[in-house]
């Protein structure tokens, strides 16, 4: 799915909160916050490992996830799964050099496939699915 482009640039905002739902293979849900998630094209989620030990397991259990971003009152929820798991390539080179300059160190990157954004700002089309 490719994303809207207003969902693609708040991904993208440095100064947007972004939190990342996984679910374990018994069902239960674990939520973070991981400032790395970004959008480097409009139908691909990327968020770097950087501590995620519980996320990980959970990601590698059960691929669905569900990403939230907000800054101030515009958000937006996409639901996702897995695509793939980098530890190598140009993608992972560029984030765990950005990664680096922060003082932490990239394990990974996860991949994820879009399939379904809702609008989550506050008012009037709050809950509506906005892409699928």
């Amino acid at each position: 799915m490719q994303m809207p482009e207003k969902v693609v640039s708040l991904l993208n905002d440095k100064e947007a909160t972004k939190v990342l739902t996984s679910v374990s293979s018994k069902g239960i849900p674990h939520t973070v916050v991981i400032g790395s998630t970004m959008a480097p094209e409009p139908n691909l989620i990327c968020a770097a490992e950087i501590l995620m030990k519980t996320t990980s397991a959970n990601l590698n259990d059960n691929p669905n996830v569900c990403v939230l971003v907000v800054k101030g009152t515009e958000s937006y929820s996409v639901t996702a799964t897995v695509k793939a798991h980098q530890q190598e390539g140009a993608l992972f080179d560029g984030v765990k050099a950005e990664i680096k300059k922060m003082g932490m160190t990239c394990r990974g990157l996860w991949l994820f496939d879009p399939a379904e954004a809702f609008d989550q700002s506050a008012g009037a089309n709050a809950g509506k699915k906005i892409a699928e």
